[in-house]
């Protein structure tokens, strides 16, 4: 009345008689080349760096903090980096340049003496009188950036915690070689 049916010999595998000491012994050589081929790779990139030190640490400079100055006033406004010593504690002060233009006999050098007066404020007097500065627009740039950069020593450059740093360019001392005339 009821059906029985066997399924014999269905599922069943048998391993074959191999030695399984062969097999792990493939497994491991094909585990040591690959370490040491990792291991080449490894030593090669560390080996192309230029320092002997395996970690290399400096010291990052700590950045000055948000000056208190109104928005209008940050195109006027710079952190000079002297070429020629270090600002030390007045890194973070900012430092307003100024131009005074001027013609002759107007009164301007009285202005850049009382100017000068000031322990903070540097006028570096009449830079463009020498033909060789102004002579093109590089030397202009060149000497503007010394000036700037509070690298002009003059009797005016009195410490490294200036606040505002200019000159006096007389209107005759313009080159007109670089000045495009419109008359």
């Amino acid at each position: 009345s009821g059906r029985f049916i066997e399924f014999q010999d269905s599922f069943i595998l048998k391993s074959p008689k191999k030695s399984p000491l062969v097999l792990r012994t493939v497994v491991l050589f094909f585990v040591m080349v690959c370490g040491v081929y990792i291991c080449t790779i490894c030593l090669k990139q560390i080996s192309t760096g230029s320092t002997t030190e395996f970690l290399n640490f400096r010291v990052v400079q700590k950045p000055c903090p948000e000056p208190n100055i109104e928005p209008w006033e940050i195109p006027y406004v710079h952190y000079p980096n002297p070429k020629t010593y270090s600002r030390a504690e007045c890194a973070c002060n900012p430092v307003r340049y100024f131009a005074i233009m001027s013609m002759q006999r107007s009164g301007s050098g009285w202005f850049e003496t009382l100017l000068n007066n000031h322990t903070n404020i540097s006028s570096n007097g009449e830079i463009f009188s020498v033909k060789v500065r102004r002579s093109n627009v590089s030397t202009i740039f060149e000497t503007l950036d010394k000036i700037y950069n509070l690298d002009w020593m003059s009797s005016a450059s009195k410490n490294e915690c200036t606040a505002a740093v200019g000159l006096k360019w007389m209107l005759n001392q313009v080159s007109t070689s670089w000045v495009k005339r419109d008359f």
